[in-house]
Order: structure tokens, then C-alpha cells, then sequence
């Protein structure tokens, strides 16, 4: 979750370069993506498809105790290294390419999807509910293990190899299933309280987006039109990772829990206890602020000792940051000036923080410097997608002075922005792929034909582009039909144009 300062400067200058100079998209210079697909009608049916599984597929219980039991019955299959090495390569190929290529691995598409590895993947995708159970009191929350998580990594990679041998076979229906098994594992990783497991889930998910695009351009396959609409957009919510984010810190060091007890009761709020005798103007001291709230105060090496615990255990994110007492030793000399201004910056009286102590000081404006940065990118994060693109990227660059004086914003670097954009990719290749089907089944009614524009599409609903909330854009030449974005909201994000050819029955 680090970000160099160095590395981000190119991209920053990129940015302001490209916005200054036009507002031409970033995605002309990505090379098209060629698809050749085949007309396809929706066959109305009274049971439809579904990419999740259905209410009455679903089972009681809480689906991380058949993802545990995957791993505990097929410990040699997970620990085989040079497989799962392999594994990573192949689902990277066309799903035609593979079934050519590696034979050997064809039985993973037809073994049983109610038992061995795959029914315990059901299990789970089926059950009504997933709690990974990852926040507890007391524990520091940076150094929670997630080996469940990783693992469905290797769960969702195996899921997608099933997938694409069953398309290359035309096996539509064992597809379709397996896509559920997919689609539910991202939906569950979402849930974990991490950040992490909601980049997790977004890669599972991606990875299932990516076999649709194998899926329709196979000949024969089904239209998936009304499948991919009723898929909740979007399928990972960010909430539980971004909600976590919020408590790390103070979850993780006493230095920064003490820190915000005395942060969330402001001094000098309006209700602040004060001498009825006193004059109106008259700052209450920090004992005074502390004993109201029922804060128990620390002493100074209270607050050293913490500071120290927090230097000692902040390698826990990995750098090069030298983390020697001396070189706390001297960042404080460095930060503690700098920490003063900044709190009476922020409101907080000076006469109180001329009483701080320089641990507590440094402590609480670091705090108040970094939760006020999570607070307002997470604030954008839970916006629209396209609302949430253009505020993270119109964030301001910063403000040196009000930067924490610890270095904690390293702990989180731009995981949050990163996450936003993650998101973007998969909705836009989702919703590119409704606008495929939207199209074949159009050509399915209209001799082979592709429509003439977006607009000349009536039987569907059209999905504009997320990451902006203006339509794609649509050019055709009678054979060759182009789709692209009319711009992009940030350099981190281009899209790939698709090149798309609807095949005749002759040509395939």
C-alpha cells in the first residue's frame, strides 16, 4: 500500500499536461482490442440466467466455512507450486488457445460441480451469508493475517480455468454455474474488513469479466444481455475495506488510540466545561478537557514510550525508511515545531498545545493530519462511480504544512484511489459487454446487421460509460464497429478501444 513520492510526480505532471493542453481522451493511444463475435438473440425464458446464484439455490450458514474446508481437503493440490505457477500463465490465453494448448487439463471443465474442490465452492457461493470474523478488540489491525483471503486467489483462478475449458466446449450450462461460483467469491472476499480483501475481490471479479469476453465470442453461445444488467453494479462494495481503513491506525498503536480519544473531543468545543467565574474568553486546560470527556491523561513517558512503540513497530509496512532510535530522534527535533503550528492550524488553542508534550503533540497532529485525508478521499470514494473518479483526481496535491509530521500517510499511499479505479475497469468492461450482447442480439433481428448507432438499440437498456456518465462512443463502417470512451477521467485509467466484427454464419 506504499506510493513513493518520486513515482507519483510523473503521474501528477502527466495529468496536469494532458487537462491543460485538451480534453482528448488518454485512450487513443491504447492499442483496439479485436473481437469477432456472432448475432445472438435473447431467448425469452421464464427462467432466466444468473450470474449469482438464485434465492432458491441459496443454503443457511456463512460461506468462509466451505471456503476453509477447500483448503483442508486439498492441501496437496494447493501446495503444488510449479501447478498453480502454470495456472496463472494459462487463464491468461483465449479459451479456444488453452483447450488447444493444454489438453491436458480439459477435466477440470467436466468434473462434478457438487463435489470434490468445486461442491465446496458451491457450498460457499450458495450460502446466505460470509463473515470472515477479521476485527476483533485488542488486536492490532495492521497485523491481522489473511491466509483465507490469499488463498481465494488461487480458488478464483481455478474457478476461471473451469470456465474458459467449458466455453471452449461450448458446455454454456457448466459455465454458467461455474461463473456463479466466481461472482459469488469476489461478492464474499468484498465483505472482509480490510482494504485488502476488497483488491482481492475486485481482481476475482475481473477475472470472471474477462471469461465473458471468451464467452461471446464463441458461436454458439447464449445471449447474456439481461445476466449481466441484473448483475448488482457494482458487485464489490468498497464499504467494508474503506470503513476499516478509518480505524487502522488507532486499532494498531495505543500512540494513535490515546491520540483520538483527545481528537474526537475537539479542545475548545463549544461545550467545553468552563469555571462559571471565569471569563468568557477563557481556554479550560487539557486536565480540564480530559477529565469532562473521562479521558485518562498520560504522562509524558506515557506519550514517549508510545511514540517509541509506534517507531518500533511501524516497519511492519516494509521501506526504506530507517528506523533507528536515533533517526526518530531526529524526526522530532524536525516534526515537533511544524506539529505545533499545524494543531493551532487546525483550531485546536494554542495555550493548550503549548502544554502538550512534544510526543503528545507530534501523536495528535499526526492523527488529526491523516484521519482528515482518509475522512474526505473515502467521503468521494462512496460517491457514484464517475462522481468518485473526478473528485479523488480534482483532490488537491497537498498541503505540506498539514501533512501528518509521522510518516503514516505511507501506511496507506493511494490503496483508496486505487481501489476506485480498479472498480472503474470492471464496470466499464461489463457494461462494454452488455453493449455487445445489446448488439448481437440486435443483428439476430436484423439479418446480421449491426445497428447503425446506439440509439437504433430499443429492446435493452444501454449503459453509458461508468467511469464518466456520458455514452460511449460508436463508430461503424458497415463491417467493423468501434467502441470507445469519449474521454478519461485520469491517465491510471485508460480504456482499450474495442474493434468488433458480427460474424456471418459463413464466416464462422
Amino acid at each position: 500500500m506504499k506510493s513513493k513520492l518520486c513515482r507519483r510526480l510523473p503521474a501528477c505532471m502527466l495529468a496536469m499536461a494532458c487537462w491543460a493542453t485538451s480534453a482528448r481522451s488518454f485512450a487513443q493511444d491504447v492499442e483496439s482490442k479485436p473481437l469477432a463475435v456472432s448475432p445472438a438473440a435473447i431467448v425469452d425464458s421464464p427462467v432466466s440466467q444468473s450470474l449469482l446464484p438464485t434465492l432458491r439455490e441459496q443454503i443457511p450458514g456463512n460461506a468462509v466455512v466451505w471456503y476453509g474446508q477447500v483448503y483442508a481437503e486439498q492441501q496437496a493440490l494447493m501446495g503444488q507450486s510449479e501447478l498453480w505457477s502454470s495456472i496463472r500463465e494459462m487463464i491468461e490465453l483465449p479459451a479456444n488457445d488453452l483447450a488447444k494448448s493444454h489438453p491436458q487439463f480439459a477435466w477440470l471443465g467436466s468434473s462434478p460441480v457438487d463435489s470434490g474442490v468445486f461442491g465446496s465452492l458451491q457450498k460457499a457461493a450458495r450460502s446466505r451469508h460470509c463473515d470472515w470474523q477479521l476485527l476483533y478488540p485488542g488486536e492490532p489491525f495492521f497485523e491481522i493475517l489473511l491466509p483465507e483471503v490469499q488463498r481465494s486467489r488461487s480458488y478464483a483462478r481455478l474457478i476461471a480455468l473451469r470456465i474458459k475449458y467449458q466455453i471452449a466446449e461450448q458446455r454454456f450450462g457448466d459455465a454458467i454455474e461455474s461463473l456463479q461460483l466466481g461472482f459469488a467469491l469476489a461478492k464474499h472476499v468484498a465483505q472482509g474488513d480490510t482494504l485488502v480483501c476488497t483488491l482481492v475481490a475486485l481482481g476475482i471479479e475481473d477475472m470472471m469479466a474477462d471469461c465473458l469476453f471468451d464467452w461471446v465470442q464463441q458461436p454458439a453461445a447464449p445471449n447474456l444481455a439481461w445476466a449481466l444488467a441484473e448483475l448488482p453494479d457494482p458487485l464489490v462494495d468498497l464499504r467494508p475495506g474503506l470503513d476499516a481503513e478509518k480505524i487502522g491506525l488507532e486499532s494498531t498503536y495505543p500512540l494513535f488510540a490515546q491520540a483520538r480519544r483527545i481528537v474526537q473531543h475537539r479542545f475548545g468545543s463549544d461545550d467545553a466545561p468552563r469555571d462559571s467565574d471565569a471569563p468568557r474568553d477563557t481556554v479550560p486546560s487539557s486536565r480540564e478537557y480530559l477529565q469532562h470527556w473521562g479521558v485518562v491523561e498520560w504522562s509524558m513517558e506515557q506519550w514517549s514510550d508510545a511514540l517509541r512503540d509506534f517507531w518500533d513497530r511501524s516497519d511492519l509496512f516494509g521501506g526504506q525508511n530507517n528506523r533507528s532510535r536515533p533517526a526518530l530522534g531526529l524526526l522530532v527535533l524536525e516534526a515537533y515545531p511544524k506539529a505545533k503550528a499545524n494543531l493551532v492550524r487546525a483550531g485546536y488553542p494554542a495555550s493548550q498545545v503549548e502544554a502538550f508534550s512534544v510526543a503528545q503533540t507530534i501523536a495528535l497532529q499526526s492523527y488529526d493530519a491523516h484521519q482528515r485525508r482518509i475522512q474526505n478521499l473515502v467521503r468521494w470514494a462512496y460517491q457514484p462511480t464517475a462522481v468518485a473518479l473526478a473528485g479523488l483526481e480534482n483532490q488537491p496535491s497537498g498541503d505540506a504544512m498539514a501533512a501528518p509530521v509521522l510518516p503514516i500517510d505511507d501506511m496507506l499511499g493511494n490503496s483508496i484511489q486505487e481501489a476506485v479505479r480498479r472498480q472503474a475497469r470492471i464496470q466499464r468492461k461489463i457494461a462494454v459487454l452488455r453493449l455487445i450482447e445489446a448488439m448481437r442480439d440486435h443483428a439476430a433481428s436484423h439479418a446480421g446487421q449491426p445497428p447503425a448507432s446506439i440509439d437504433a438499440i430499443e429492446a435493452l437498456p444501454i449503459p453509458s460509460d461508468p467511469a464518466t456518465g456520458t455514452p460511449f462512443q460508436y463508430d461503424s463502417d458497415g463491417s467493423t464497429i468501434r467502441i470507445a470512451t469519449r474521454r478519461d477521467p485520469s491517465p491510471q485509467l485508460t480504456f482499450q478501444p474495442i474493434e468488433l466484427v458480427i460474424q456471418s454464419e459463413g464466416d464462422q
